[in-house]
């Protein structure tokens, strides 16, 4: 069921400077997400991270079919989102491409929005501009309903991060697949909105507008269907993987890494 056979690489070298597995942020199907933190400078260090976030594909079969592919089909996609947003204030830095399923990017010292007690004043006010900064790069960001891809750090400043099922507009695509590919970013960059002032609405009510409240609300036919096709299917697979993980069928290979407390749901963890 996880993305890895066992544990990342104890250490790895990126552009001479050499890093060591500190902690795992979130080991699924899909990927590994893990920081490094270094432990040798090189004579010209120049502008070398200290910590880096570094995201492993999927590498193992599952059911006997080969999924690495996905993996390195991941990794191409979140290169090109990181491509499109490069500059962009509130997303991190991209470090680089470490193997065809594998990259870094710059580590935020932050909590995840669902970790704070309080909420800075302003906070959503400056997440707007982030989005409307990823916007403007033809991206449509598409995961803004969860708390835990908010960072926040101690002057109130917001950075997105993971771009898994992010969208882009690509200009090499044919008229009728771009012009529809527009209508489907244009959709979810407006989904984008209304989470963020669901989020807005509640935890931090008294900075909300009436403009925004409305916003809050708004949902389309897609999104209601969404919700009723998908609730169930998550409540069952959550259930099904609680038993085979009390029943000692799946241990994650990096659960000594890992930090499971994630409040803004349940998880099939214990």
């Amino acid at each position: 069921m996880f993305a890895l056979k066992g544990r990342p690489p104890e250490t790895f070298r990126v552009a001479g400077t050499e890093y060591r597995l500190a902690r795992v942020f979130k080991h699924d199907f899909w990927a590994a997400t893990c920081l490094y933190e270094r432990i040798t400078v090189p004579a010209a260090s120049g502008d070398i991270l200290p910590r880096i976030v570094v995201k492993f594909g999927r590498q193992q079969a599952f059911a006997g079919v080969p999924l690495e592919w996905i993996g390195q089909w991941l990794a191409d996609h979140e290169q090109a989102i990181y491509k499109s947003l490069a500059g962009v204030a509130g997303v991190p830095r991209w470090v680089g491409r470490l193997s065809p399923i594998c990259y870094a990017i710059e580590y935020i010292d932050a909590p995840p929005l669902d970790h704070l007690e309080t909420i800075p004043p302003g906070l959503f006010d400056r997440l707007r501009d982030v989005f409307d900064a990823i916007h403007a790069r033809g991206v449509a960001y598409g995961d803004s309903n969860k708390k835990s891809h908010i960072l926040v750090d101690a002057a109130g400043h917001p950075t997105v991060i993971d771009f898994q099922i992010s969208l882009r507009l690509r200009d090499d695509w044919p008229w009728p697949l771009r012009n529809l590919a527009r209508r489907i970013i244009a959709y979810l960059q407006g989904k984008d909105i209304y989470h963020l002032y669901k989020h807005k609405r509640r935890l931090a009510p008294a900075e909300l507008t009436e403009a925004e409240e409305r916003l809050s609300r708004k949902r389309s036919g897609l999104h209601i269907l969404h919700r009723k096709l998908t609730k169930p299917y998550r409540s069952l697979r959550r259930t099904f993987l609680r038993k085979q993980h009390q029943d000692g069928k799946l241990q994650s290979p990096t659960a000594d890494l890992e930090d499971h407390h994630q409040p803004e749901k349940e998880t099939w963890r214990d």
